[in-house]
């Protein structure tokens, strides 16, 4: 599994713009406009073992500017431009390989605000992005292919681009010179390639200026129009060669140690713009893009069926009925299923089992010699792979498609009353929130063996005393819940002791932080008391007028109490509190709560061209909302006549990433007045107090 280490080019760490923000990568006129969108339609599908196959699109077509669908094949990663009508809408991404759908993901369209600014509306297995399998589709990360087709809906629209067969393969540096090498198959358009190697330290290299250097047809050497190099592209019998030439071996090894990339396009329309982008980028790995994304076919083993129906049909005969999963696509085919009656009980971690293995992928039902009593039905599929895991149970749901699931929710358990301190023998209830059966034992024994109820586990079957007396003043219970599908809540503890009713003391009060009109609160629990504590309550009590509370849980040992006067000095106290009454405050300490400084702001860029203005820089407060607002030559605001407003734009702070300790923000416009006017100087704001006054804007 991936987690993308770097960002896509044109995209700077901790932040998730367009890749637009590298404006050739899509066009190669600078005069037109790039944004990101997202798309989306409904389904029809009929599973099969390995995929799911949809309808043909109707009028299916590589998009026109401003849209575009952009395909990252090394990633598995889709991202999507423009497509301004379908923001809001659920928008649905598929990769189709030979009439078969082998991965697909439904979002939400971003905000017209968004893809205006430049972000995609949607953006599949890229952190920031949706994972493939999102909306319903298959749980499977598809490892995107040159051939397949990547299909894209929204209200009963459709458009394709097929993946173009490129990929760099290696380089060659010597000297000043270096080769990129690479492959350009069988429907690549050699007029529609360019390679391109990133490294943004070339911004600081005279030859290059600027984060990148590019090779495009013709073979022969032609001089860079953005640097002091030469490149040219050659494509021969399925393969293609970058040659670079640079003035110095110190600039050509720092080239070298950028990224390689291979880029080609289906269409070109008369203003340059690429549409139907394929990037291949050498070093990067398939798979996942990010935490909670499934893993690709090779990397996943079966699903076990569902439906599990297990019935004592016959004296020693069990009969028991499933229904075969739909397997995710490019997994392994279904060679049959392991069916096992398994004891509930176990000993010294040891259970008993007895069962069947068929060998007929289509099968739904067996039987098996046996009785059901003290047996739980395990059914599993099996693969190449192996055998699935969890086994499917009675109980578990009926299929729904690519995406049914068993059940796996633990259940819940819990006993009436809690434990604690008690003055009489208490009859105890306990309760689960599922369809099971919840074992417990009396002697501070663990009521699980291994995974399952230990043999000297006791059945709840209804209310029962403890027997608490003189001569056995105290009880510690311990108790498990099973469900209907196998799942096993936690083991819980009790402990009830006779004695006299007490409240809880005092708690211990730690580090009492001021904030803006509010103060964090921090304690040591205390003492129970004879019962549980219930919670907590936190008085902050100023000269004059009423106090401010705040309440807190059992378990927490912090809270916030909000509503202070900034400047006025508060007496903090804690309580604690049980079923018999609330004990006595803790010692008290004193809080002047106040308003925050002002955040620090930078800006490091501030750029504007015909239809695009862009503006950029770091703030020390995470959330912060950035206003630029226009100015004069004069420092004046330039004011919308419509509104009687000064004209501004926002965004806001991201979370700093490792090792920055500032987050970063980015505005892009291009459409609107920002990016139709120039505006001479700008002023930077913060919500959380820093302001820059005036920044001059760049022109071209």
């Amino acid at each position: 599994m991936h987690q993308s280490t770097s960002p896509p080019v044109g995209r700077p760490a901790g932040r998730r713009p367009a890749h637009s923000s590298d404006p050739a990568l899509t066009r190669r006129r600078s005069t037109a406009r790039t944004r990101w969108g997202a798309l989306a339609c409904a389904l029809t599908v009929a599973s099969t073992a390995g995929s799911v196959v949809l309808a043909s699109p109707a009028s299916a077509a590589v998009p026109v500017f401003p849209d575009n669908i952009v395909v990252f094949p090394n990633r598995d990663m889709v991202s999507l431009e423009g497509f301004e009508a379908a923001s809001g809408k659920q928008v649905t991404i598929e990769v189709r390989r030979g009439g078969s759908v082998i991965g697909a993901a439904t979002g939400t369209g971003a905000s017209p605000a968004a893809i205006a600014a430049g972000e995609p509306t949607v953006e599949v297995n890229h952190p920031g992005g949706i994972c493939w399998g999102a909306g319903g589709g298959p749980q499977v990360t598809p490892n995107i292919q040159a051939g397949d087709v990547i299909v894209v809906r929204y209200d009963n629209v459709s458009y394709d681009t097929t993946v173009q067969d490129v990929e760099v393969t290696g380089s060659q540096l010597d000297g000043g010179r270096l080769v990129v090498s690479g492959r350009a198959g069988a429907g690549v358009d050699t007029a529609k390639m360019e390679q391109r190697i990133i490294n943004p330290s070339l911004k600081d290299d005279p030859a290059v200026a600027r984060r990148d250097v590019r090779a495009v047809p013709p073979a022969e050497l032609q001089q860079s129009a953005k640097g002091d190099y030469q490149s040219g592209l050659a494509v021969t019998g399925g393969q293609f060669t970058a040659t670079y030439q640079f003035p110095t071996a110190a600039t050509a090894t720092a080239v070298s140690e950028g990224q390689l990339r291979v880029m080609a396009w289906q269409n070109e329309d008369a203003d340059g713009n690429r549409q139907g982008l394929t990037i291949s980028e050498f070093g990067e790995i398939d798979g996942p893009g990010f935490g909670g994304c499934p893993a690709g076919a090779a990397g996943q083993g079966p699903k076990s069926p569902t439906g599990v129906t297990a019935t004592q049909s016959a004296p020693g005969e069990i009969t028991v009925g499933w229904t075969p999963a739909t397997q995710n696509p490019g997994t392994a085919p279904v060679q049959g299923f392991t069916v096992r009656a398994v004891s509930v009980a176990s000993t010294a971690g040891e259970q008993t089992e007895f069962g069947k293995r068929i060998s007929n992928p289509n099968a739904t039902s067996t039987k098996l010699s046996g009785t059901l009593a003290g047996n739980r039905i395990e059914v599993r599929t099996v693969t190449d792979a192996g055998e699935s895991w969890p086994p499917a149970l009675v109980g578990s749901p009926a299929d729904g498609g690519a995406g049914g699931n068993t059940d796996t929710t633990a259940p819940t358990v819990s006993a009436t009353p809690a434990g604690g301190t008690v003055t009489a023998d208490p009859t105890i209830t306990l309760a689960t929130s599922a369809d099971g059966q919840i074992y417990y034992t009396l002697d501070g024994t663990s009521p699980l063996d291994g995974v399952d109820a230990g043999a000297d586990a006791n059945l709840y079957t209804a209310p029962f005393p403890l027997g608490l007396s003189a001569a056995k003043p105290s009880v510690t219970l311990k108790y498990v819940a099973f469900d209907a599908a196998g799942n096993t809540s936690f083991v819980k503890t009790e402990t009830y002791t006779l004695g006299t009713a007490a409240a809880p003391g005092a708690p211990v009060l730690g580090a009492v932080t001021p904030g803006n009109n509010s103060a964090v609160v921090n304690w040591t629990a205390p003492t129970p008391g004879s019962q549980p504590i219930t919670g907590y309550t936190v008085t902050a009590t100023p000269p004059t007028g009423p106090a401010r509370t705040a309440t807190a849980l059992p378990g927490s040992t912090q809270a916030t109490v909000t509503g202070l006067t900034n400047g006025t000095v508060y007496t903090v106290t804690v309580t604690a509190t049980n079923a018999v009454g609330t004990g006595a405050p803790s010692a008290a300490k004193t809080v002047t709560p106040a308003a925050p400084a002002a955040d620090t702001i930078t800006v490091t860029r501030a750029q504007w061209k015909t239809g695009d203005f862009r503006i950029q820089g770091t703030g020390s407060e995470a959330g912060a909302t950035i206003t630029v607002t226009a100015l004069t030559a004069q420092g004046v605001p330039v004011v919308d006549p419509a509104t009687g407003l000064p004209r501004t734009i926002t965004t806001t702070v991201a979370a700093p990433v490792a090792p920055e300790v500032t987050g970063a923000w980015t505005i892009r416009a291009r459409t609107g007045w920002f990016a139709t006017n120039r505006p001479a100087l700008v002023r930077v704001t913060s919500s959380r107090g820093g302001s820059i006054a005036t920044t001059t804007v760049a022109n071209g």
